[in-house]
């Protein structure tokens, strides 16, 4: 009877044990620095288009703990040949903004699914190689022009609605996606010409509207951390 008892009062006093070091608070760090980054996008095209050469660099700073200041920069070679024309586009952008963090992170997670937006503008120059001219006479066949006409110091300024993810995969290291909507709010035209492509913002379609999208890889430089304590039962106590 002693016997059982002992066992009885050992069963609980270790039950009691591992229940109260479950309940235990647990500390864990939100981190803040910069992360830098490349589209591979845009840097693996140089090797399958012949008729492009770029690169874009991305970098976000975490401002507190739902904001990120963005931004990127880089520059685009783009050759362009169709029936009716063709032209060579090439220059450098920047663009600017903020994007913030939907995604509710357990613990020592870094994830982001985020909503943002860019204000971008290009520096670029335009050279028009070649262009079909319609005869207007049916028994004539359309004429083509090589002007080789070169538009210099040509600017481009737009708007970006981004949405996107990003995911830790490595200790600082991330992975991402993301897919933009684009206007343009301002540009400069060529001579004689018409702006088809801009860098940083790609080809333009009908009502000046853009659309993109890019993957990226990018690492982590951490500047500081700020601990929460939280419940088992992920309830904040302190942040």
């Amino acid at each position: 009877m002693r016997t059982f008892s002992f066992i009885i009062s050992a069963f609980l006093a270790c039950t009691t044990n591992l229940f109260a070091q479950d309940s235990l608070p647990k500390i864990y760090p939100d981190v803040y620095g910069l992360r830098i980054g490349i589209d591979v996008v845009k840097a693996s095209r140089n090797f399958w288009d012949k008729d492009y050469k770029g690169l874009e660099f991305n970098a976000d700073y975490r401002y507190n703990k739902k904001w990120y200041l963005a931004a990127e920069a880089g520059f685009e070679d783009k050759f362009k040949e169709d029936d009716q024309l063709s032209f060579t586009t090439t220059g450098m952008f920047l663009k600017l903004g903020a994007e913030r963090n939907f995604h509710q992170n357990w613990l020592d997670m870094d994830n982001l699914i985020y909503v943002g937006g860019r204000y971008g503008l290009s520096y670029h120059n335009q050279t028009l190689h070649s262009y079909r001219v319609n005869t207007g006479n049916a028994y004539f066949d359309e004429e083509m022009q090589y002007p080789e006409l070169k538009s210099t110091g040509l600017m481009a300024h737009w708007l970006e609605l981004v949405v996107g993810i990003k995911v830790e995969v490595a200790n600082n290291l991330y992975v991402g996606m993301n897919a933009r909507l684009k206007g343009l709010i301002y540009q400069t035209q060529p001579e004689g010409f018409e702006n088809l492509y801009y860098p940083g913002f790609g080809q333009k379609f009908s009502g000046n509207i853009g659309v993109g999208f890019g993957y990226t890889v990018s690492y982590m430089i951490p500047f500081k951390k700020k601990f929460n304590t939280v419940n088992t039962d992920r309830t904040l106590i302190r942040k």
